[in-house]
């Protein structure tokens, strides 16, 4: 629950106009072929996540602001290997921070059960040691903001 967590969270940053891309069975030796390609085209990236390798093909997704879609579908048109491409656009990501985090179980736990309790569903999530992020949906905006007042996280 999230009133159990207030005094671990610093700051709550909220990003809107995020597009969440998915490439579908995508060999792991051009993962980093995207990534250079990306970031020589001057396209920063947020979250990044890879499913787990097992010898196979992986499934990259990584979320941008959506003003930089345009862009992305150019650099991936222009790859030598063409992956299945899924897009999401008008997305925000909420990312709460604490140098606590680290320190403190069940911080995810409560993060989520905030947003299940709220109806709102997360898309894609992030963790670091001093942080975890929240991709969802637009749609979902409101009820979040709402929650985000709700315990003070913001203003």
């Amino acid at each position: 629950m999230l009133k159990n967590i207030i005094d671990i969270i610093e700051n709550v940053k909220i990003s809107p106009d995020i597009t969440l891309i998915t490439l579908y069975n995508t060999d792991v030796s051009n993962r980093e072929k995207i990534f250079r390609k990306l970031a020589e085209n001057n396209i920063n990236l947020d979250i990044i996540s890879q499913s787990p390798w097992f010898g196979g093909d992986i499934t990259l997704s990584f979320s941008l602001s959506d003003k930089d879609l345009p862009k992305t579908l150019e650099v991936m048109a222009d790859l030598s290997f063409k992956p299945e491409i899924n897009i999401s656009s008008n997305n925000l990501t909420i990312s709460f921070f604490g140098s606590e985090i680290i320190n403190t179980p069940g911080i995810a736990a409560d993060i989520f059960e905030g947003f299940s309790q709220n109806g709102i569903n997360i898309v894609l999530i992030a963790t670091s040691d001093i942080s975890v992020s929240c991709l969802i949906a637009k749609s979902d905006e409101v009820k979040a903001m709402k929650m985000l007042h709700e315990y003070n996280f913001i203003n």
